[in-house]
């Protein structure tokens, strides 16, 4: 019976977890397009060029510009998902909520009490 209410719980813990994870591909997808479009417009305006990565970076020079662009890519990417990560713990209550704090309330229900059933 206890094991019944404690694999059911994680059942529902677990419910909406294949949505989230469509959305993440999905909003993972839009920004590295962004990031892709944004440095191919640095590129193409002379803003950045190749040589600044191959100088300053120490990239050998053997890697191709196509390697480049791909890096800064990369990076531009993981730039903008700690942004949005701040910004959704700055914005959401879900991110605001303090951790530790001692209530008479828990947000996940105890299976193992008898008491309601």
């Amino acid at each position: 019976m206890r094991l019944e209410k404690k694999h059911e719980e994680e059942l529902a813990r677990r419910k909406g977890l294949t949505g989230k994870t469509i959305i993440q591909v999905i909003w993972l997808l839009v920004t590295g397009t962004l990031a892709y479009f944004f440095t191919n417009y640095l590129f193409s305006e002379g803003i950045v060029n190749a040589n600044i990565f191959y100088n300053q970076l120490f990239i050998p020079r053997s890697v191709p510009e196509l390697g480049v662009k791909l890096i800064m890519v990369f990076g531009l990417v993981i730039v903008m998902q700690i942004v949005f990560s701040i910004g959704y713990i700055i914005a959401s209550p879900e991110g605001r909520r303090r951790t530790g704090d001692a209530t008479l309330k828990s947000r996940n229900k105890d299976p193992f009490d008898d008491r309601f059933g």
